[in-house]
């Protein structure tokens, strides 16, 4: 079974959908499921998790509900639902939203002021609320957040976390010329050693996905194949997740070709570890959805 762990499907913007706007997602641009489906289907791709753009949960959800055994569904946290909002409970406002899109895992680019301790946030108490409900926190962040990061792994041992993108950190993004995101990033990056050393706490698992991002070379991007190696080794197959970052990778490289990049930089992957990143790391994540 191969199971794309991260991808983005949306709507045009309107008044009946209003959806994040951006230079990467003008009003006019979609990714429907319907296209999704069909990719997923030619690149033999069995089951995936749905992410949206921003904080408006609808089309997910919707996708969702009409095949809950394809897909699942993350969120994105707002100002609500980071505490940043004054006077708004951002537990309760995560509950609600739990309640209403019943999703399996919360976006998070803010945990609070790097200054300050973690417990002083008022993301901490949403931190533990994932922790208790099991709801995974889908990590991707300026390098700022990482030491709080680290924090939120020792406070809380039952906080599942996926880093995404290899575990790089997003800064000063542009759009490239294939309607793509793409960060002018040094390799390897200053952030690594941190992404590192977060391995020791056995609940923090890595997206493999995002070269096309981040490598200054065209696929295989084999500029990146020293990270993923360093990555690899300090996490294992159990703990690494293919993805397609779609539709972003839709047409270059092609989706179809994505499940490949595993092979061609993991070339020495037994068929038991090819299949666990390919799939089994995302399915036991998300067991109690989809089943062990």
């Amino acid at each position: 079974m191969i199971i794309d762990a991260h991808l983005h499907v949306f709507a045009a913007h309107s008044p009946r959908r209003p959806r994040t706007v951006d230079e990467l997602a003008p009003a006019e641009r979609t990714a429907p499921i319907e296209d999704l489906t069909s990719v997923m289907a030619t690149a033999g791709v069995d089951r995936a998790v749905l992410v949206p753009l921003g904080p408006e949960d609808d089309y997910v959800t919707e996708c969702r509900r009409a095949r809950p055994g394809t897909f699942v569904t993350v969120a994105v946290a707002d100002d609500e639902t980071t505490g940043r909002r004054p006077g708004l409970d951002p537990v309760a406002r995560l509950r609600e939203r739990t309640e209403t899109a019943g999703f399996a895992a919360l976006r998070m680019n803010w945990l609070g002021e790097p200054r300050l301790p973690l417990t002083e946030s008022p993301a901490f108490g949403v931190l533990r609320e994932l922790a208790r409900t099991g709801t995974v926190l889908w990590f991707y962040a300026p390098p700022e957040q990482l030491p709080l990061l680290a924090e939120a792994v020792r406070a809380l041992p039952d906080l599942p976390v996926v880093l995404n993108h290899l575990g790089f950190c997003p800064e000063n993004m542009t759009v490239d010329p294939h309607g793509r995101p793409r960060f002018d990033t040094v390799l390897p990056p200053p952030t690594l050693p941190a992404v590192l050393r977060l391995a020791r706490h056995p609940q923090v698992r890595v997206m493999f996905s995002g070269q096309y991002a981040f490598s200054h070379r065209a696929y295989p991007y084999r500029d990146l194949d020293p990270l993923v190696g360093e990555v690899f080794e300090a996490y294992g197959a159990d703990r690494l997740m293919w993805a397609s970052d779609y539709p972003w990778t839709r047409d270059v490289p092609g989706y179809a070709s994505l499940p490949a990049l595993v092979e061609h930089q993991l070339p020495g992957l037994t068929a038991t570890e090819r299949a666990a990143v390919l799939g089994g790391t995302a399915k036991n994540l998300f067991a109690d959805i989809w089943g062990k």
